[in-house]
């Protein structure tokens, strides 16, 4: 499991299920906020922050459904302003 860095700066382990569950707040059906959180899981590194892992799940779930990307991208923005 790798490291992600959070907003404040510490040090957090990425969670699929966390990526997962957003998208599925957003709207998208179990199967796409799973391939979603399963390609967002592939790109995720060492030491990545969450504004950037928001904006790859972003990018994944356009792909998929876009109405939920859209949704997502609604709370994403509201949370990192």
């Amino acid at each position: 499991m790798v490291n992600i860095v959070k907003r404040s700066g510490k040090l957090q382990k990425f969670s699929k299920a966390k990526v997962l569950k957003g998208c599925e707040k957003a709207g998208a059906s179990k199967k796409v906020a799973s391939a979603s959180a399963n390609a967002v899981a592939k790109k995720v590194c060492e030491g990545m922050s969450t504004r950037w892992i928001g904006i790859l799940t972003i990018a994944e779930l356009m792909k998929r459904d876009k109405k939920a990307a859209k949704n997502y991208k609604i709370f994403f923005s509201k949370t990192w302003k």
